[in-house]
């Protein structure tokens, strides 16, 4: 069988979006969450559009980002819009505004954003190379199977020096699973590191949106199976529990943080998996995840000697595995 490959592309919607929300207030509440310095094109952008920050489409990329609405939300509308016409879905979700797709049209244009996207051509295109690159080093579609089962979806990551400029974005678009990556924030003010300087942060991104709509879609085939399993409770931390209040949400968090320590650890090398491990201690407040590593570790190995046929058979086990890992971790 032919080895799949991540895909790694630029879309002009993605890109048409993330401009937009360079002119709302979405930058300064990004800083205000945590100061970063920015990319040299996202910074670009704000300036070339400081002249359309009243148009429609802007207000009202605006006013559903006061709402709440998303940027998973946002992105997954907008990439099913056609090109370049942006013409709009049949079946659109409820809370779109009728012609914000014409709006979105109208500031393309204005805006004139093809130049600029032009003009930058290197500092768009250079990131796809390098993030080609890097994930030809690896089989991302063998490892994820191992725990969700066969999937005919395709894996494609953007590359995003606009914005959001601190976190991935994650949505699924038509037979498509797409993570949105910005480049790895560096110290304080200093621009962002190019995407080759940091090959775990892009696999970080990818098991982390990939894998969680995958291992999404596999639970809700199994709802008896996981109703079963969710009775026991999951030994963690009440912080990660006052952020995660059920229990799909704390395992989905358990099952990202274990498997991207678990590649990291085989496919980078084991120190990368361990800074990663001590930032989801200190930052997530995830203390149980050395643990959760083992528990994860062991699935993989008892289904390699042929014990389990697949995930749902081992999920079961999962909140006592991890009771005993608690009970003798270090004080």
């Amino acid at each position: 069988m032919e080895t799949r490959s991540v895909i790694i592309r630029i879309d002009e919607r993605a890109r048409l979006l993330s401009a937009a929300l360079a002119a709302t207030n979405f930058p300064d509440q990004s800083q205000t969450r945590k100061k970063h310095g920015t990319h040299l094109h996202a910074r670009g952008t704000r300036k070339l559009l400081q002249e359309h920050l009243e148009h429609p489409a802007v207000q009202t990329l605006q006013a559903l980002l006061d709402q709440g609405i998303p940027l998973s939300s946002l992105f997954g509308y907008v990439l099913r819009l056609t090109w370049p016409g942006l013409d709009d879905v049949e079946y659109k979700p409820g809370w779109v505004p009728t012609d914000w797709n014409a709006q979105l049209a109208d500031f393309y244009q204005r805006s004139k954003l093809v130049s600029w996207w032009t003009e930058e051509s290197d500092n768009w295109y250079t990131p796809v190379e390098q993030l080609q690159e890097i994930f030809s080093k690896v089989k991302l579609h063998d490892y994820l199977e191992q725990f969700v089962g066969p999937f005919n979806d395709t894996l494609v990551l953007m590359p995003n020096i606009s914005y959001p400029t601190d976190h991935t974005v994650g949505c699924r678009v038509e037979g498509e699973l797409i993570a949105l990556v910005p480049p790895p924030i560096a110290w304080g003010d200093s621009a962002p590191w190019p995407y080759k300087d940091d090959p775990g942060l892009a696999y970080r991104a990818a098991i982390s949106e990939f894998g969680s709509m995958l291992m999404s879609t596999y639970l809700s085939h199994h709802v008896a199976a996981v109703n079963a399993a969710a009775a026991r409770a999951l030994p963690i931390d009440q912080k990660y529990k006052d952020a995660h209040p059920t229990w799909q949400d704390q395992f989905l968090g358990l099952f990202k943080a274990s498997v991207t320590a678990l590649f990291l650890e085989d496919a980078v090398s084991p120190l990368e998996a361990r800074s990663f491990v001590q930032y989801m201690q200190r930052v997530e407040n995830l203390q149980i995840l050395p643990g959760a590593i083992s528990v994860f570790r062991r699935y993989l190995d008892e289904r390699k000697s042929g014990k389990y046929a697949e995930f749902i058979d081992y999920l079961p086990n999962i909140p006592k595995y991890l009771r005993v890992m608690k009970a003798f971790a270090p004080a």
